[in-house]
């Protein structure tokens, strides 16, 4: 386990950046919701959306507390802030070093490639945890003294699956540019992907056709089940999961089955 070793060392710094940034970012949405909560007159910008523009924006009610979090935080910001960091380490994670011609000099060690796909895998995720996290204790500790006044195990649902949703693109679009060996083709795909998928699961409420493609979005697994005011969605979190394992699993059969550029 070396390499995830170092991979955690020569990123941490950056890492707590991330940190510090987004629990920064999270403090100031949530402490200004008081302001929010006691302007009822608010609900007008989003109730005079059209519903397509209000599912994809979170839904319509901008004061209570679960559709002040669902439309400023989970249904875009979070999400975005969280992809920002996944995608891009995770595109680098193996085709970055073979693109910087570093690669070759790693799998000269005795280290196989599948192992460290996996320990580089495992890194990005344990990155991504950690932004999760922060991301979520700023609403834990701000949940009594903004009156949220939500389940605490309600808001760790709502931030479990938006990091698993980000954990499976990122995983995705490292394994894309392992295969391809271009970070650019990995990031593209996965960020294109992401946001169809956004577009078609906020429109497929109103345009019936769009309905049937629906389970193929991975934002439908992240926030149908509204984790905000029913907890965990185990089946949501099942298919998550399951997406970020396979998603690790190809990866690596397609590593181990290309040359490498020298």
């Amino acid at each position: 386990m070396r390499l995830l070793g170092s991979e955690l060392r020569l990123r941490l710094v950056s890492l707590i950046v991330w940190a510090v940034s987004i629990v920064a970012l999270m403090l100031l949405i949530v402490a200004f919701y008081p302001s929010v909560r006691d302007n009822p007159s608010l609900n007008d910008v989003y109730g005079n959306l059209t519903p397509s523009m209000q599912a994809l924006l979170g839904g319509s009610n901008l004061t209570s507390a679960i559709g002040y979090l669902n439309t400023q935080l989970f249904a875009f910001v979070l999400p975005v802030a969280l992809l920002v960091f996944g995608l891009g380490r995770g595109a680098a994670a193996v085709a970055g070093e073979e693109e910087e011609r570093t690669l070759d000099l790693l799998l000269a060690q005795p280290v196989a490639r599948g192992s460290a796909y996996a320990q580089k895998s495992a890194a990005l995720a344990i990155g991504l945890a950690v932004l999760t996290f922060a991301g979520w204790l700023p609403l834990v500790a701000l949940n009594g003294p903004v009156r949220f006044n939500l389940p605490v195990d309600h808001l760790i649902a709502a931030s479990l699956q938006a990091g698993l949703m980000c954990l499976g693109l990122s995983l995705a679009a490292q394994a894309i540019a392992a295969w391809t060996g271009r970070r650019t083709v990995g990031l593209a795909a996965a960020a294109g992907y992401a946001f169809a998928s956004y577009i078609v699961y906020g429109l497929s409420g109103t345009v019936d056709w769009l309905a049937h493609l629906r389970p193929l979005t991975i934002w439908r697994w992240a926030q149908l089940n509204d984790p905000l005011s029913t907890g965990y969605g185990w089946r949501e979190i099942t298919v998550l999961t399951l997406t970020c394992a396979v998603c690790v699993v190809v990866g690596i059969l397609l590593f181990q089955r290309r040359d490498l550029r020298a």
